[in-house]
């Protein structure tokens, strides 16, 4: 009997939630979520653009590398010279910089650029994961602290919770479908 009241409580509870869901998520909400959305279709896309091209890949990883070289990247605290490096890096490999709520680049994802510079040539797929699952998991935890329901707006992105995660859904399945289906999950949920 014990197990039916728990799933009781946790049915009851996630109604309460569904009937309290805001009708609009917050402007740092959204804003969040269009960072991290951003991110995960630049990673998306450069793994096409890898996936395409033996040529593309070669040059993205010789770009990526001389970028590197230059050393400018490598203090945990970015300078003047570590930003400017950092903005060319997002230039050629966007979702390898971390950006801030204007689109600037102040840091350096090291495991992403790791798993790019030992991937990029012959798993493109494992080359831009790490910057896909970061955001998904970023989306995933805004989304389970918002109490979003189904037709809760997303400023800035100006779609709804369904909306937005049925569309990124979409957009990771063919390259990483655990990923999608964890927005799937929390789609599910809301």
């Amino acid at each position: 009997m014990r197990p039916l009241s728990i799933l009781l409580a946790a049915l009851s509870a996630a109604i309460l939630i569904a009937c309290g869901a805001p009708s609009e998520l917050s402007q740092d909400e959204g804003i969040q979520l269009d960072i991290a959305r951003d991110r995960a279709t630049a990673a998306i896309e450069t793994e096409g653009r890898l996936s395409s091209s033996p040529t593309t890949a070669d040059r993205l990883v010789e770009r990526v590398r001389k970028i590197v070289a230059s050393g400018a990247l490598e203090a945990k605290q970015l300078d003047e010279f570590g930003l400017a490096a950092l903005g060319e890096l997002r230039l050629a490999v966007p979702s390898l910089a971390i950006v801030d709520r204007q689109e600037i680049p102040r840091q350096l994802d090291r495991e992403a650029l790791t798993a790019f510079l030992a991937e990029a040539k012959t798993d493109p797929a494992a080359a831009m994961r790490p910057a896909a699952a970061t955001e998904t998991a970023r989306i995933v935890e805004i989304f389970d602290a918002s109490g979003a329901g189904p037709d809760t707006g997303i400023p800035v992105v100006d779609m709804t919770a369904d909306v937005y995660l049925a569309d990124l859904a979409a957009r990771l399945r063919p390259i990483w479908p655990d990923l999608a289906a964890d927005l799937s999950a929390v789609r599910s949920q809301l």
